[in-house]
């Protein structure tokens, strides 16, 4: 192999490994987006159930 094969080579290589480290970087942001949003979502759906459980425990509370 010449020197100027190896280069050729190796400058293909390199391509490829940006496409795949591009491929990989698109889909971590896509994961960490739709994590993003379980996260608000899970965090409305604790605020809500907090929310419930203090208005069931004051409506208890209440009644006595």
């Amino acid at each position: 192999m010449t020197d100027q094969e190896f280069l050729q080579r190796t400058q293909e290589q390199l391509e490829q490994l940006r496409g795949e480290q591009r491929r990989l970087h698109e889909r971590l942001a896509t994961d960490m987006r739709q994590m993003f949003g379980l996260r608000v979502g899970l965090g409305i759906l604790a605020g809500t159930l907090a929310l419930g459980f203090g208005l069931s425990v004051g409506y208890q509370i209440g009644r006595q």
